[in-house]
């Protein structure tokens, strides 16, 4: 009898982290963007995969978020990276992972979000 107890309450506890581990109410994982959310606000979590300050030469600084399952890009534009201070930079690093929030539009073949709203 204590031996079933204690194995309920290992699965009820498993259970419970499961559920504290669930994404975020409105953010989606970069391979849940798709073409059909064009135009629209979205926000995105996910781990930087590639990191571009300057793309281009164009300023700014370009990041890829991925999850395994996909990919989406971020484009922080030159105006709006400049305010960004030495430590808020230093977060937008090749395996950290951020929540990105903006519109979304497409770049030749890539879903790219323009940049609204970034935090770590």
């Amino acid at each position: 009898m204590k031996l079933r107890l204690l194995a309920l309450v290992v699965l009820l506890i498993a259970f419970v982290s499961g559920c504290e581990q669930s994404p975020e109410p409105g953010v989606l994982s970069p391979g849940q963007v798709t073409p059909a959310m064009l135009g629209q606000v979205i926000k995105v979590k996910g781990k930087i995969d590639t990191a571009v300050e300057n793309p281009g030469g164009l300023g700014g600084m370009y990041l890829k978020l991925g999850d395994g399952q996909g990919g989406v890009g971020v484009r922080i534009q030159d105006d709006i990276w400049k305010t960004f201070g030495t430590e808020q930079k230093a977060q937008f690093q090749r395996g950290k992972t951020v929540t990105a929030e903006g519109v979304l539009f497409q770049a030749g073949k890539e879903l790219v979000i323009i940049y609204g709203k970034t935090t770590p």
